[in-house]
């Protein structure tokens, strides 16, 4: 790889950062407020989204910031929910139609999967995974590599793996020959969980 500017390097303040405000969304549940500016899965979403383009910004826009959606429903989204997930895409300087995908999902839950109102900090699961997915974006954007790095941040994971599935459709739609998926899910954790 080449480096535009002097490489970045994994800084633990920015993991806890990002860990931390996730939790202050209160709940990421999939069916949680949409619209809400400060809590739920809209307001995380944005923020997201909202990073993502800072991170892009600090690289001469070298990230592209996709908002792939659709309306899901099934047996734990008993009501049909617009569902969407952030991406973030590097492209390549050679084969950019080769992609390798780094993601995590941003939804979280309390035991009860259909409790979409209670507090669901999720700092482990999955904010750990989307503090990784956001960081990498940070440090890998600062360098070019031949082919497309995507960073994904899910939604609708703990629902049924939607997100994942929306992702599938959508690297299917961009003709993308998916080389490899680094899916980031409770890292970090105790052994023995």
């Amino acid at each position: 790889p080449q480096p535009t500017t002097p490489p970045a390097k994994v800084a633990v303040e920015e993991l806890r950062q990002t860990i931390e405000t996730l939790v202050g969304f209160g709940t990421r549940h999939t069916l949680s407020a949409q619209d809400d500016p400060d809590r739920g899965i809209g307001a995380a979403r944005n923020w997201a989204a909202h990073r993502f383009r800072a991170i892009g910004a600090a690289c001469s826009d070298c990230l592209q910031i996709v908002l792939s959606e659709d309306e899901v429903s099934g047996n734990r989204v008993p009501v049909p929910t617009r569902l969407v997930n952030v991406l973030a895409i590097q492209r390549g300087s050679e084969r950019p139609e080769e992609v390798v995908i780094i993601s995590a999902h941003i939804d979280s839950r309390v035991s009860d999967v259909m409790d979409f109102t209670s507090d669901a900090p999720g700092a482990n699961d999955d904010g750990s995974g989307v503090a990784a997915v956001i960081e990498a974006a940070r440090v890998l954007s600062h360098r070019r590599f031949p082919t497309t790095i995507v960073y994904a941040i899910l939604s609708g994971e703990e629902q049924g793996l939607y997100g994942g599935r929306l992702l599938a459709d959508y690297a299917q739609q961009q003709n993308w020959t998916v080389k490899a998926l680094l899916n980031n899910d409770i890292i970090g954790g105790t052994r023995g969980s």
